[in-house]
């Protein structure tokens, strides 16, 4: 039983590891996502999130940290809401902030923000930043916007991530929130295996 088990498992792991290859281009370089670091960086990070997940907001500040401490690893912001309506309009905002820095700016006061994501905090997040409201609203209300929510799920879906957050590095998947030491050590790993196929 034990035996039969284990190669459940590793036939579960392969073709976890099969659908990233197969939906490469969609998980790691989709232009609707936002993502921080170089372009041609070695080390993708994929972070699925919620902006009402606790967990979420928990990882972000040692997210931060390691991004800024590792010059070989991009970070690609994978809008995952599962948790409430709430969650979906952040979501859908959030796609519409055009610019990096504006988005980099409204996603962190939303994940250093304590409390629950609302419509109002929203408004006020982008009053603060000086949008234009109507573009953002029409762009958020857009079918290309909740279609790349969609897809989103569908992703996460075929990669057996129910909740947030959750993280690709590469080609291995990291479920649940991950602390600074555990983040590191999953680059590490990376790494050393882009390394092996150089």
């Amino acid at each position: 039983l034990t035996a039969y088990q284990d190669y459940m498992r590793d036939q579960e792991q392969q073709r976890f590891k099969n659908t990233i290859k197969e939906n490469a281009t969609s998980l790691y370089r989709n232009k609707l996502d936002f993502s921080m670091g170089p372009a041609d960086a070695p080390i993708t990070i994929v972070e699925f999130f919620d902006y009402n997940c606790g967990y979420c907001k928990r990882v972000f500040a040692p997210l931060m940290e390691v991004l800024q401490e590792n010059d070989d690893v991009r970070l690609v912001f994978k809008e995952f809401p599962i948790l409430s309506d709430d969650s979906e309009k952040a979501a859908k905002v959030a796609l519409a902030v055009d610019d990096k820095m504006q988005f980099l700016t409204f996603h962190t006061k939303l994940m250093t923000h304590r409390g629950p994501i609302n419509q109002a905090l929203l408004d006020k997040t982008i009053a603060d930043l000086k949008l234009d409201k109507a573009a953002i609203d029409r762009q958020a209300k857009s079918e290309a916007t909740a279609a790349h929510i969609d897809a989103n799920r569908n992703l996460a879906r075929d990669l057996g991530l129910s909740g947030t957050p959750a993280f690709v590095v590469n080609d291995e998947i990291y479920p649940g929130a991950l602390d600074k030491q555990q983040l590191t050590d999953a680059i590490v790993k990376a790494r050393a295996a882009v390394r092996a196929t150089n």
